[in-house]
């Protein structure tokens, strides 16, 4: 353990969801007045507030890649982060560039994950990168622990025996910049999302028609996704809010009365705001397993499975939460 104050690199190069996975770990950090630094992508660079972190770097380098002008990018990244002078590298990502980056960073405490026997090379070459690691299965963990608790355990030489706390008004604040006033509506993720995910757009129509009779409707997507948003406005008749900026669709999700939406950043916004959420998941074999990996953390949540009559499933949880 250093000798002097800790100070902090957080290293996350995933999507929104995973990025608020860390949001617990952040709390708990700022509750014992250690300061964070943050590294992540483009893509979730502004998803939490300016509570959360010191400063947030957006990484100038491709994931997956060990190319030499790659891997000359991270070296060049770290070196100028080494100035900062950082105690604690904690390495929140599966990437080879975030481990390539925190030694390069060269802290005295680097911790990182390793597979075990699961993947024995890549727990080897983590171990010559790291001071410390931590075990996480290669696969779904059975005693399926949610992602928030996996990383927490990266902070554990910081943060002693403390919990991950599940209060989402101790979280809210690591996630919005100011305090939106709380509607009536149901807001409903609008994203082609759904169908990555194998989800039919027919269902997701059904779902909305059903939904649309419990409560007011917000439909919500992204700009980024004009195709899906328009597609579903003609076959619902309801006009879709579109957002080019993650602070108002962050603001739109804290301020709803429920969620709807299928596995992905939106109910991770809202399990950290505490706006209770639908959380649809497909029928995948280890459903079970991955849902309770990434179901919403804070906030009250039912999971529905995207198996036959789901669509009816997802508006009777949603009764609960809005009832007539």
């Amino acid at each position: 353990m250093p000798d002097s104050s800790p100070s902090v690199l957080v290293i996350r190069l995933d999507a929104i969801g995973d990025a608020l996975a860390l949001t617990p770990m952040l709390a708990a950090l700022a509750e014992r007045a250690i300061p964070v630094d943050l590294v992540l992508r483009g893509v979730n660079a502004r998803i939490f507030s300016e509570r959360a972190a010191r400063e947030v770097f957006t990484a100038p380098f491709a994931l997956r890649s060990s190319t030499r002008e790659n891997r000359a990018a991270i070296a060049a990244f770290g070196r100028e982060l080494r100035s900062r002078a950082y105690t604690h590298v904690l390495v929140a990502t599966e990437d080879p560039g975030g481990y390539r980056l925190a030694r390069a960073v060269n802290a005295p405490v680097r911790v990182g994950f390793t597979n075990g026997w699961g993947k024995p090379f890549k727990t080897i070459w983590a171990h010559l990168l790291l001071t410390r690691t931590v075990v996480r299965s290669a696969g779904l963990d059975p005693r399926a622990p949610h992602e928030c608790e996996v990383l927490f355990e990266l902070a554990r030489p910081l943060l002693g025996d403390a919990r991950p706390t599940r209060d989402a008004a101790r979280l809210r604040p690591f996630v919005l910049d100011r305090e939106p006033t709380r509607g009536d509506a149901v807001a409903l993720q609008v994203s082609d999302k759904w169908e990555r995910l194998g989800i039919a757009f027919h269902e997701v129509a059904a779902a909305i028609r059903a939904c649309g009779e419990i409560a007011p409707l917000r439909l919500i997507a992204s700009t980024s996704e004009p195709a899906y948003a328009d597609r579903i406005a003609r076959a619902t008749g309801i006009a879709v809010e579109r957002f080019d900026e993650l602070e108002p669709w962050k603001e739109a999700i804290a301020s709803a009365r429920a969620l709807v939406a299928p596995d992905s950043g939106a109910i991770h916004v809202a399990g950290m705001v505490g706006t209770p959420t639908v959380a649809v998941f497909p029928p995948i074999v280890d459903f079970a397993l991955q849902s309770s990996r990434w179901l919403p953390w804070a906030a009250p949540s039912r999971v529905v499975r995207a198996d036959e009559g789901w669509p009816q499933r997802a508006a009777d949880a949603l009764r609960e939460f809005a009832p007539s």
